[in-house]
């Protein structure tokens, strides 16, 4: 048998002092990368890093297991074919290239890395092809590429909203909806909207076990008091507890050809799986206002006390100062033959008290000066479900899981100052997903096959809504009724079939396709009325109930508007081919490729090309420069179709004058549209990365130009609303990532995880002001007034989820044989510009904006937990503190409202592990 030789290759000093310099100039000084920016790194913390191997001489088939085991990736290997050779062990510190070549030197078996995380172990030879029907051993595992954002256990932010947001927003190319951490809705439950490299939260694509949890239809819909057309939607078809999950994958720059589907970025969910021992959790966590320090502008104090603002319209929510919110959870895992089962449930709930404004009261205002006093207080619930099971077939040569989810969402509400206008809002998620991959001799095979169900509903207890155009809201009868019941619900069916095949020593060739049907649906249960009345202005007027206001029996119908009952029914089928090739050759590396996506709504079929190259500075390729060019088609959505179809159920009744008939106005022009494309970001990027200090360090620049996204246009001299490719924008990023490597020390486990990133945005559209992306009322081609400048609407800068400058801090201790776990966060944004609307320039008659300045701000989180008995089974008691120091957080300007994120918030969460 062929001696084994043990070494462990030395980095280059020069190599190290190249990443030290490069990133040093970006932030200062490299001694400060070192201590102060690791955060997204959680990315990278097996990814491309050294590993502290310890592997006892013996069988070559135990050694790669264990390199496997310790490593955390995938291993693939013939048992027959390593059966006789023997290893003599690794001691100290390799990176997984390194180990599997030393233990493998000087016999004829051959490392191949197959796909990303995946390495083939074989014999390149006909004996290889003989043995091929035996039996294929595999170690699973994290992925090795350095684009790949990993995300994993401990790492996971959890301590306050337990949503998607919360967990990536330590990466430095993510940017979350800072209003849903707004001081003033603390009792929201509804997970927080979060974008990638600048793109709208819709242009994410977001997947649970390898299956699609996008919402297509309307997921930039707000509820609203105007909204009687559709429903309020989400990017998140299923609203996740993250507590379930045992990691997160962001895939933000360089993405594969195998992915599409977005013009964002990619994150992948994995759900818990069997761990090889029985376990049982049940925990409660819960906060109120009383455990809670609310910062709020001075000018709506009195507003924020009420719980309700003055001259109230749309639906309440937005001043919350009475509230609870928990969350009661139960999850486990157990082995039934050779079937491993996660299985959990979790609920939250919040309660808030609302008030809603009814009446005007001159007495009110001189002891308050607020001129409209609030009614009486009521309770709105709200809850959150989320339930899934996965099961794992366990000891087969090949991988076969499944898993089932389900989210179920609900919450009161009504339209505030809107007489009879209570409502219930829902939001339901259905997913299944089944994964299979197996060695077809040196050809893996993957393929996913999945299904699911979204749906939006409305239920309000009226079907008619009233309105009185000549009575004042505050006289309590300007509205009057509700909205009716409304769905949308989306069904989709799926399939990605993926192929990866060595060629050769040291290129690889991956391809394959998939294929998803949508069928959407729209459903009125009831017919939906709405009537508008005015007064009759030919005549003399009668008297008024107050100044301004008219008794609504004094005004009469000029204008009735139905839509009628029923379902309008369409679907869609998307299909894409790729092919993708993987190599390098000497100090070079290279991955290149090519993606053919048929939008089958649009007509389009689209081609996006993937390049990648990669120079290595060291032989182990643990240091690279990479540069990369590439095309993402993001989504095009059915409410294009739907907004065309809804114009067959509507009828339209007016008249000008009292004594006139009702007749029918033509609604066929209502909306229109041309010939969609579908909307694309290409990206270029640079960037270094590598081991550095006692961790792995990476710099990246990232360039983005979004084209062809789709804006809503509306011509007020013909009143058509009309859908074009009109919407651009452009986004710079510079991301910084260290992540140290597990340290011991003082008896305790330490990790840290650091990022910065600075971003320049510019663009013709925000994504949470309400209508958002694709439904906002602008052409980025118009002129507008910028700081006394005539440029055009997508040359404004960035208004929202576009911070300049982020840095996250997140340092892990485990102590005390992991019985102890203190999470300390700080996140910093730097202060920034945003945009204010100041209407119309007098001068011109474009719209004008000037910089709204933003402070800078920083926050301090702390997540505790103890359990209090040694061994598997014990109580355990967390506290969890949001903003300990309790700062002054600025998030952005509302109508010349200053909103602030919460102050400190305590957590208390109880459970039990068995």
């Amino acid at each position: 048998m062929p001696a084994l030789h043990h070494y462990a290759t030395q980095y280059p000093p020069v190599r190290k002092l190249l990443l030290a310099t490069v990133i040093g100039l970006a932030i200062g000084s490299p001694q400060w990368v070192a201590a102060q920016d690791s955060g997204a790194a959680s990315a990278q913390t097996s990814q491309s890093g050294r590993f502290t191997l310890n592997v006892p001489a013996g069988d070559m088939a135990s050694a790669l297991n264990a390199v496997g085991e310790q490593t955390g990736v995938v291993l693939s290997f013939n048992a027959g074919q390593v059966a006789s050779y023997r290893s003599s062990g690794l001691q100290g510190e390799y990176s997984v290239q390194q180990a599997l070549t030393t233990l493998l030197a000087g016999s004829p078996l051959q490392v191949i890395a197959q796909s990303e995380g995946v390495f083939l172990i074989r014999i390149p030879d006909e004996t290889a092809a003989q043995s091929a029907m035996l039996p294929l051993l595999l170690v699973q595992s994290d992925s090795l590429n350095p684009d790949v954002k990993v995300l994993q256990g401990g790492e996971l932010r959890d301590g306050l909203r337990s949503d998607l947001a919360e967990s990536v927003s330590v990466l430095p190319s993510v940017r979350v909806d800072n209003t849903a951490s707004s001081s003033l809705r603390q009792g929201d439950l509804k997970p927080a909207e979060f974008s990638i490299r600048g793109a709208a939260a819709y242009q994410n694509k977001i997947e649970l076990d390898g299956a699609s949890i996008d919402n297509l239809l309307d997921p930039a819909t707000k509820e609203r008091a105007d909204n009687y057309t559709s429903v309020a939607g989400h990017s998140q078809g299923l609203f996740i507890d993250t507590d379930f999950l045992d990691r997160i994958e962001v895939v933000d720059v360089n993405v594969s050809a195998a992915d599409g589907g977005f013009a964002g970025g990619i994150v992948r969910a994995q759900t818990r799986a069997y761990a090889g021992r029985d376990s049982l959790t049940i925990s409660h966590r819960m906060t109120k206002d009383a455990w809670t320090e609310f910062h709020v502008d001075p000018a709506q104090e009195g507003e924020f006390s009420d719980g309700a603002v003055q001259l109230p319209t749309g639906v309440p929510g937005e001043l919350q100062p009475n509230f609870r919110k928990s969350q009661t959870s139960i999850n486990g895992t157990t082995r039934v033959g050779d079937i491993g089962i996660f299985a959990g449930i979790s609920e939250k709930r919040s309660r808030i008290k609302q008030m809603q404004l009814s009446s005007m009261d001159l007495d009110y205002l001189s002891e308050t000066g607020r001129i409209f006093r609030p009614s009486e207080e009521r309770a709105l619930e709200s809850h959150s479900r989320y339930a899934v099971v996965r099961m794992d077939m366990l000891e087969r040569d090949y991988l076969l899981n499944a898993s089932l989810a389900y989210s179920d969402y609900s919450e009161d509400s009504f339209l505030i100052n809107f007489s009879d206008s209570d409502f219930e809002s829902q939001h339901h998620g259905l997913n299944l997903s089944v994964n299979f991959a197996r060695d077809l001799g040196p050809r893996r095979m993957e393929l996913n096959l999945r299904g699911a169900i979204t749906a939006d509903h409305r239920e309000y207890g009226e079907n008619v809504m009233h309105q009185y155009d000549n009575t004042a809201f505050y006289g309590g009868g300007s509205f009057v009724g509700g909205y009716g019941e409304l769905e949308n619900s989306q069904r989709t069916l799926g399939s990605t079939l993926r192929f990866t095949q060595p060629l050769g020593a040291s290129m690889t060739w991956q391809y394959g396709g998939e294929f998803n049907w949508i069928g959407y649906r729209q459903d009125r249960a009831n017919n939906f009325t709405f009537n508008r009345y005015r007064l009759d202005f030919s005549q003399p007027l009668p008297p008024q109930e107050s100044p301004g206001s008219w008794s609504p029996t004094d005004q009469y119908l000029y204008r009735n508007l139905v839509y009628q009952a029923g379902e309008l029914n369409f679907s869609n089928l998307n299909a894409a081919l790729f092919s993708e090739l993987t190599g390098e050759y000497g100090q070079f590396g290279w991955r290149t490729g090519l993606r053919a996506e048929r939008d089958g709504w649009l007509g389009n079929t689209n081609f996006a090309p993937r390049l990648l190259l990669e120079y290595f500075l060291d032989e182990s390729h643990e240091y690279r420069i990479s540069a990369g060019a590439n095309r993402y088609y993001g989504k095009s959505f059915l409410s294009y179709r739907l907004r065309e179809k809804e114009r067959s159920m509507v009828t339209i009744l007016e008249r000008n004058d009292p004594n006139e008939e009702l007749s029918a106005v033509a609604v066929d022009q209502r909306w229109s549209y041309t010939d969609l494309k579908t909307p694309y970001d290409d990206e270029y990027s640079l960037g270094i990365s590598g081991p550095l200090g006692a961790g792995h360090a990476g710099l990246q620049f990232v360039h983005r130009r979004g084209r062809e996204q789709v804006r809503t246009f509306f011509n007020s001299d013909t009143d058509v609303y009309r859908f074009t490719n009109g919407g651009s924008s452009e986004t710079n990023q510079v991301d910084l990532i260290w992540q140290s490597n597990p340290l011991n020390w003082r008896n305790a486990r330490w990790s840290l995880l650091t990022t910065a990133s600075w971003m320049d945005k510019s663009t013709d559209s925000t994504y949470i002001d309400g209508a958002g992306g694709y439904l906002a009322s602008s052409r980025g081609e118009t002129d507008v007034i910028f700081e006394g400048r005539r440029i055009k609407r997508n040359e404004l800068p960035g208004g929202d989820m576009a911070t300049p400058v982020t840095a996250n801090i997140d340092l892990i201790t485990q102590a005390f044989g992991d019985r102890l776990y203190v999470r300390n966060s700080l996140t910093y944004t730097d202060g920034y510009e945003s945009v204010r609307d100041l209407g119309l320039d007098a001068a011109t008659g474009l719209d004008k904006y000037e910089v709204d300045t933003q402070s800078s701000t920083l926050s301090w989180d702390v997540s505790m937990e103890y359990q209090l008995l040694k061994g598997d089974s014990s109580p355990y008691v967390r506290v969890d503190v949001a903003n300990l120091t309790n700062n002054s957080n600025v998030t952005r300007s509302e109508e010349g409202v200053q909103l602030f994120a919460v102050g400190r918030q305590y957590w208390l969460e109880l459970g039990y592990r068995f």
